[in-house]
């Protein structure tokens, strides 16, 4: 009995000693260390545990920590993170991990406008199609780009601060051979990445969203390879309400014509020539 109660002292310290977490100053020393442009930092919330696939103990610790960095060019930023501790064994010290950042917000710049945003933009399909279009190869029209619930965004962990936005645009389209094929409408979501650049706030990337077509137009495969995309003229030649210009359709290139046939009845077929009769007598 003395030899159980013997091993049950030893152990429960043991036990202890592993389920003990980091202090909050080892925790902000970790977590200054390892992010290396932290000012001040708190600790936030308690200690949680988790549990990894494959493990049968919470190997996993993390802990709420708000932060922020030293200013750069008069912009600094207030980052909420998680310093996460692991360990290998449940009786196990807690190491240092990594700090997580969950959210960065970048204080000491103005705030762009929803023109300039969109502006911006624009600029980015003039010098840089690419950026916004990961096929723009294929886009043969872009229509407009609206803020249709004004100015909302989300900031995300590396501090970019992500606008909410809808893009028009025309893509051109295969779907099957024997060719059919067009262009297709869409009206999609983007969002656009805006960040600090040379100390004032910039446009840097615009990501599409997947939508579905609200239009379809078929053409022969000959008006389909004709199209003008992003890359092969100016932008601002493929851009506005107008929309594209379909290569051989005759709706287009013959509407002036038709409009001066019908403003003028003249016709240029030959009219027909009646047979000459004799009549006898005369």
């Amino acid at each position: 009995m003395k030899f159980f109660k013997t091993i049950i002292v030893v152990i429960l310290p043991f036990l202890a000693f592993g389920q003990s977490f980091p202090t909050d100053a080892k925790v902000l020393e970790d977590v200054k260390k390892y992010h290396g442009k932290i000012a001040i930092a708190k600790v936030q919330n308690e200690w949680k545990l988790e549990k990894e696939t494959g493990y049968t103990f919470s190997n996993m610790a993390k802990r709420v920590v708000a932060a922020t960095t030293m200013k750069e060019n008069g912009v600094n930023k207030n980052l909420i993170g998680l310093a996460i501790y692991v360990r290998g064994g449940a009786g196990e010290k807690w190491n240092f991990s990594r700090y997580f950042v969950t959210s960065s917000e970048i204080l000491g710049l103005a705030a762009l406008t929803e023109q300039q945003i969109k502006d911006q933009t624009l600029e980015l399909l003039r010098t840089n199609p690419g950026r916004v279009f990961v096929n723009f190869k294929d886009i043969a029209w872009v229509y407009d780009i609206t803020f249709p619930e004004g100015l909302k965004s989300e900031t995300d962990r590396t501090g970019d601060i992500i606008y909410k936005a809808l893009v028009e645009y025309e893509q051109k389209f295969i779907s099957s051979y024997p060719f059919e094929g067009g262009l297709r409408r869409f009206k999609a979501p983007l969002e656009i990445y805006v960040r600090p650049v040379d100390g004032i706030l910039k446009v840097a990337v615009a990501s599409v969203g997947y939508s579905e077509s609200s239009k379809e137009t078929l053409m022969t495969e000959k008006q389909h390879d004709a199209l003008i995309v992003l890359g092969q003229k100016p932008f601002d030649e493929l851009y506005g309400p107008q929309g594209p210009t379909i290569p051989g359709n005759k709706n287009n290139e013959n509407s002036n014509e038709n409009k001066n046939t019908e403003n003028n009845p003249k016709s240029d077929k030959k009219g027909l020539k009646l047979p000459k009769l004799k009549i006898k007598g005369f």
